[in-house]
């Protein structure tokens, strides 16, 4: 029995019950899954949010044998009894690259450009031209992680003659990256960037990994850009940087609660670009990741190794 946590009913479901040729069972609520649980081989679930698999649930699912995360981030699952029960985690990590590489370079390129400016006139029928900030080619991207989706970001950010800078714990040489360097050196890294992208999971060392210290480092014509998880970043330390202009703009698909509060000062500052958590939905990625987990679903069932597992003792 396949049995779906997420809180909402993405074209993915219908996909799979046709390609697997099995029923899924959608919880919305708590209650709904404590019922469904027991019988479970199969959970579908949003690795960092929606309805959570928490310990409770997991003591009445005795059937479990594998949980499937439709995003890359497993930060609020609890993997460790997980493991200890043996019950495989897979996630969906590079699934959405190349949406959210799309989305980071339409971002960078839309506030060079001024477009947030541009839609806020025609909203008013105010003819004002404006100055456009430097292209991005020849500028310089920090990549904040570059794993599945920081690659594909390098990438992207290369074919529009950006020079690029990836951080990851285990630095090794990428494909389009100019240098690859230990997250040791993100302050040597944020001095340089006039855009920094940040795309790391959520772990006990990326909280806050952009804090105060590290907005005080970046340019003043510097761009922030959040893909990753809202608690990765200081959310005050970057309202204090933003309204003070010690950097220069900011996109923001992420943050610390969602969705956001309807009196955060972000809403009203003209030089902020939110998205509602918005980055890796698409069409092409629904695609993707529909691919992946029958995959997944399909190799259990037949016995086979299962892709992008979780290994024990990591999250993601």
């Amino acid at each position: 029995m396949i049995v779906s946590l997420l809180i909402w009913e993405p074209p993915c479901i219908p996909a799979i019950e046709e390609a697997v040729g099995e029923k899924i069972t959608q919880c919305r609520t708590k209650e709904a899954a404590m019922q469904a649980l027991p019988e479970a081989d199969i959970v579908i679930l949003m690795g960092g949010g929606g309805l959570l698999l928490d310990a409770e649930m997991l003591s009445v699912s005795k059937k479990l044998k594998l949980v499937l995360s439709v995003s890359a981030g497993m930060e609020k699952l609890p993997m460790r009894l997980l493991h200890e029960r043996n019950i495989a985690v897979c996630n969906t990590k590079g699934v959405h690259a190349g949406t959210i590489a799309e989305y980071v370079v339409g971002g960078m390129l839309a506030i060079s450009h001024h477009f947030p400016a541009f839609i806020r006139n025609q909203d008013k029928a105010e003819w004002t031209p404006v100055f456009s900030f430097d292209d991005i080619g020849g500028q310089t991207l920090c990549v904040i992680g570059a794993g599945a989706i920081g690659s594909e970001i390098g990438k992207k950010a290369k074919a529009m003659d950006m020079k690029v800078i990836g951080l990851k714990r285990h630095p090794e040489p990428i494909a389009h990256f100019d240098a690859v360097w230990g997250i040791d050196r993100l302050h040597e890294a944020l001095s340089l960037a006039d855009f920094a992208v940040l795309i790391t999971p959520l772990t006990k060392e990326t909280y806050h990994l952009m804090g105060a210290a590290e907005f005080s480092i970046m340019k003043s014509t510097a761009v922030f850009i959040n893909v990753s998880r809202g608690d990765t970043a200081d959310e005050a330390a970057l309202i204090g940087a933003l309204r003070e202009k010690r950097i220069a703009a900011a996109l923001l698909d992420v943050f610390h609660t969602e969705p956001l509060a309807k009196d955060s000062p972000l809403w009203t500052m003209d030089n902020v670009l939110i998205t509602p958590h918005n980055a890796a939905l698409s069409a092409n990625s629904d695609r993707k990741l529909t691919r992946t987990l029958c995959d997944n679903i399909n190799r259990l069932r037949r016995g086979q190794e299962l892709i992008n597992q979780v290994k024990k003792g990591e999250m993601y």
